[in-house]
Parts: structure tokens; C-alpha cells; sequence
């Protein structure tokens, strides 16, 4: 790692020396992003919110084993990613994605009803994807990764990651086109 770390990683480092502060200041920063990215792989509330403790769990009892090898974001995201594997061969209901609306509808507009449709709707073709390809496009369109820092999440080369994306972006298109004739 260069000489200018981040903050996250000086963070991380505190805690691997022991202080419980700099955990709850990263878990401060990163539950929400962690649950989301969860939430949008594992599509429901409780299996989110599950998972999303388990990798603060598992982010804290690794402390001890962090090297700051890369950004801290790859190696929190690592873990999530691995989590959710591991519990998607755990339990194969994930596979049964019912969608919760994520607001109430007759709060808003007619056009916010048809967004959060349409949106639902692209949820549930991301979670329909293999498991690789919801990884990348999660990764890349909700939580801005680029395509390296992704490869290092998925253990995979850039290329490859490029590929993933493309076949995910490809089978999306087919499917909105299939659905909107």
C-alpha cells in the first residue's frame, strides 16, 4: 500500500490493534452500503439485515489477520461477497425473490408508482442473473466499483469482469425486450 492510506484503512489498522471506537466508526460508515449491496444480491429485508451483521462480524474477528494490501472497500466488500455466496448454497430460498415494495405507493405520484415498478422489476432480472454476473453489475452499477477493484472482489481477472458485465448487460436487454412487446 502507498504512503497515504486512507482513512478506512488507518481505521481498520486501530482495530486491528484493538480498538473497539475505530469498529464502530467503520461500521458507521459502511452498514448502510454493505446492507444495500446485501439487499440488492439476496432480495429480501431479513435475509439482508442477516447477512449484513454476519460481515460485520466477520470484518471484526479478521481484524486481527488485516494487511492493507488494497482498499479497504475491496476487502469489506470481499467478505460480503463471499458471505452471500456462502449462505445462497446455505439456503436455496434466495432464489425464490419476492420483491417487498420499498415505499408505500399511495404516498406518491403516479409516475414514483411506475419508477418503483419498473425499478422492482429490474431487481428482480438482476437477481434472476447467475450468480457472477449479479455480482458484477451489482458491484459496478450500485456501488461504483471499477472493473479492477471488482476482479479483486471476485478473484477474477478485468477481463473477465468486462465479460460478466457485458453477458449481464446483454441478458438484461433480451429480457426487457421480451417483456415489453
Amino acid at each position: 500500500m502507498n504512503d497515504e492510506m486512507d482513512e478506512n484503512t488507518a481505521l481498520m489498522l486501530k482495530l486491528k490493534n484493538g480498538d473497539r471506537a475505530a469498529f464502530d466508526e467503520l461500521y458507521i460508515r459502511f452498514n448502510k452500503k454493505v446492507y444495500n449491496y446485501v439487499y440488492r444480491m439476496a432480495g429480501n429485508k431479513e435475509t439482508a439485515e442477516d447477512i449484513t451483521q454476519e460481515v460485520f462480524v466477520k470484518m471484526y474477528v479478521s481484524a486481527k489477520h488485516y494487511e492493507p494490501t488494497g482498499k479497504f472497500t475491496t476487502w469489506l466488500f470481499t467478505i460480503a461477497t463471499n458471505t452471500i455466496i456462502n449462505e445462497h448454497r446455505k439456503d436455496k430460498r434466495t432464489t425464490s425473490l419476492e420483491a417487498e415494495p420499498s415505499v408505500d405507493a399511495e404516498q406518491f405520484t403516479e409516475n414514483r408508482i411506475i419508477f418503483n415498478e419498473m425499478e422492482q422489476d429490474l431487481l428482480n432480472s438482476i437477481k434472476n442473473l447467475p450468480e457472477n454476473q449479479k455480482t458484477v453489475i451489482v458491484l459496478r452499477s450500485y456501488e461504483g466499483m471499477d472493473y479492477d477493484e471488482i476482479a479483486k472482489v471476485i478473484n477474477n481477472t478485468t477481463k473477465a469482469v468486462k465479460s460478466l458485465l457485458n453477458r449481464a448487460r446483454k441478458r438484461l436487454s433480451n429480457e426487457y425486450k421480451k417483456s415489453d412487446m
